[in-house]
């Protein structure tokens, strides 16, 4: 049997020297297949931790391993098989929503057919295929989250990591959300 698809050794986190650490000394596994939430209050680490695993920041001490993979030394790697939402909006506001979902695609490497199919099925269990057209800032609260969604779905990702994806929207969006983001094919979410 392989080992967990994630695996955090005494990891600790610290933004400048001598400050209080953002993490401190976190052990975790995920494995494959599971759905796992990050539950604690404002500023407890949780997305500090996401941000690790996805290899967009360097612990201080510790290890993390995604797949068997180091997000630091083998970063490209990890971001081939990682998919992450941030909590912020973090798409061209001034790009539509075809064209950030072209510009995913493109980073993505996703061409051809499976791009035509991406967008069809993203377009379609968003609802955002009415407003391809329309500029990315000027969508409401919860159609630039199901955009954001859709951002980190273009290629089935090996892990997804959705950071409060939820927060800023009225109370229906917010179970569509959560209707449309669970896995699609046992993608593991933290």
């Amino acid at each position: 049997m392989p080992g967990p698809l994630i695996q955090i050794d005494q990891l600790s986190k610290r933004f400048d020297k001598g400050a209080l650490a953002a993490l401190d000394s976190v052990t975790a596994h995920v494995n494959a297949g599971e759905v796992t939430g990050l539950v604690g209050p404002d500023g407890a680490g949780k997305t500090t931790l996401l941000r690790l695993i996805a290899g967009l920041l360097v612990p201080s001490t510790g290890k993390i391993t995604v797949n068997g993979l180091d997000p630091v030394t083998d970063s490209g790697s990890v971001h081939r098989i990682v998919s992450y939402m941030p909590q912020r909006f973090g798409l061209y506001e001034d790009l539509s929503v075809q064209e950030n979902l072209t510009l995913y695609a493109d980073l993505r490497s996703v061409l051809g057919s499976d791009r035509e199919e991406a967008f069809e099925r993203l377009l379609g269990f968003t609802g955002l295929a009415p407003f391809t057209n329309r500029l990315a800032g000027a969508l409401s609260g919860g159609m630039k989250q199901k955009l954001g969604l859709a951002c980190a779905l273009i290629k089935k990702p090996d892990l997804l990591l959705l950071d409060e994806p939820s927060v800023g929207v009225d109370p229906i969006s917010r179970r569509e959300l959560w209707r449309i983001g669970l896995p699609q094919k046992n993608w593991p979410i933290v």
